[in-house]
C-alpha cells in the first residue's frame, strides 16, 4: 500500500461503504455490534466513517458469507487469513462448476432483481421501479449492480421498445427513473480531491445521455472523480471544459447519432483540441462502426463498461 496512513484513515460514510461491499446498512451495524467486525470511527457530527482498510474487509466477510460461511465463524479471522479463505472457496466453486463461475453478489440475486426491474418497467410503475433499483445497489453493491443488473435492463428495455412490446411511455417513464438512480449513485461514491478527474458528454447532436451516466459510475467506482456536463456539447466547448478543468481523460458516449459522418469529425475536433495528455475515450452502439476510425484519430474506442473499467484502471497505474 502506498500511503498506508491513508489506507487507515476513516473517510467513507455508510452509504458508500454499503455500495462498495454489497452490504446494507443494517447488516452492517449487526456485524459491528455482534461480531466487531470493524470499528468505524465517528465524525464530529455522528456520522460513521470507514477507512479504506474496513472496506477491504468487510468485502472479504461478505464473500466468505456468501460462500456458504456463518459470519461469527469467520468474523474473527485476520484480513490475510480471510483472503486466503475466500480465494480457497472462488477455486473450489469455479473446479466444481466452471462454466457458471460464481460473483460476490450471489448466484441469482442479480437476475432476481433485474427481473423486478423489468416488471416494474412493463407495469409503468416508477415507485416500485425506484425501489427495485435501490435494493439492487445495496444487494449487490455498485459494481454488480451496474454489470449485471442496470446494463442489461437497459438492453432489454431498449429491444422490447424497438420490437414494440414496450410504448415509448414505457421507455421514458424508466429512463427518469435510472437516471435518477446514477446520479444519487455519483453523489454517494466519493472520491478524494487527488484522484484524476474525468469528463463525460455526448457530441453534439446526441442527446441520450444514459450511456455517459453509466459511464461516469463506472469511473467513480475506479476511483476516479467525474464531472459530468451533460448532453449535446460540441467539440471546442467540451475541450475548453476539459482545459479549465485539468482532467486527466473526456469520455463521449454516441448511442444513437443520425449521421456518422458527423460524429467522427467532432470526434477529430475534440482530439485535436484536447491536445497531449488527455486521453479521449468513445463509447456508445452509434460509435460501434467506426472503431478502427476512432482509434486512428488516437482517441480509444471501449466496447462496453467492462473495457472502460478496466482501461480506466490502466491509466491509473
Amino acid at each position: 500500500m502506498s500511503d498506508p496512513t491513508r489506507y487507515r484513515e476513516p473517510r467513507h460514510p455508510i452509504r458508500v461503504v454499503s455500495l462498495r461491499t454489497g452490504l446494507s446498512p443494517d447488516v452492517l451495524r449487526v456485524w459491528e455490534r455482534r461480531y466487531g467486525v470493524v470499528t468505524p470511527q465517528r465524525s464530529e457530527g455522528g456520522q460513521r466513517l470507514y477507512s479504506d482498510a474496513d472496506i477491504e474487509r468487510l468485502t472479504l466477510l461478505n464473500r466468505a458469507t456468501q460462500a456458504g460461511r456463518a459470519i461469527r465463524r469467520v468474523a474473527e479471522l485476520r484480513d490475510d487469513e480471510l483472503a486466503a479463505l475466500v480465494e480457497e472457496d472462488a477455486a473450489a466453486r469455479a473446479s466444481a462448476a466452471p462454466a457458471a463461475p460464481a460473483t460476490a453478489g450471489g448466484g441469482d440475486a442479480a437476475q432476481d432483481h433485474l427481473d423486478a426491474a423489468l416488471t416494474a418497467v412493463e407495469a409503468l410503475d416508477s415507485g416500485q421501479l425506484q425501489f427495485a433499483l435501490g435494493q439492487a445497489v445495496f444487494s449487490l453493491g455498485a459494481i454488480d449492480f451496474v454489470d449485471r443488473v442496470l446494463a442489461p435492463l437497459l438492453r432489454r428495455i431498449g429491444d422490447r421498445w424497438h420490437d414494440g412490446t414496450l410504448t415509448p411511455a414505457h421507455e421514458h417513464a424508466a429512463t427518469v427513473i435510472i437516471k435518477r438512480t446514477l446520479q444519487w449513485m455519483e453523489e454517494i461514491l466519493e472520491t478524494p480531491g487527488s484522484a484524476p478527474l474525468m469528463l463525460v458528454t455526448t457530441p453534439a447532436g446526441e442527446r441520450h445521455e444514459m450511456g455517459a451516466l453509466l459511464a461516469g459510475v463506472v469511473a467513480r467506482t475506479e476511483g476516479w472523480r467525474v464531472r459530468q456536463l451533460g448532453p449535446d456539447l460540441p467539440a471546442g466547448a467540451t475541450a475548453k471544459a476539459a482545459a479549465q478543468s485539468g482532467a486527466r481523460a473526456v469520455a463521449v458516449s454516441s448511442v444513437r447519432a443520425a449521421d456518422s459522418a458527423r460524429l467522427l469529425v467532432e470526434l477529430k475536433e475534440l482530439r485535436a483540441a484536447l491536445g497531449d495528455g488527455v486521453e479521449l475515450l468513445v463509447g456508445g452502439a452509434a460509435a460501434a462502426p467506426l472503431r478502427d476510425r476512432i482509434d486512428g484519430i488516437g482517441a480509444r474506442y471501449l466496447a462496453g463498461l467492462g473495457e472502460l473499467r478496466r482501461h480506466l484502471q490502466d491509466l491509473r497505474t
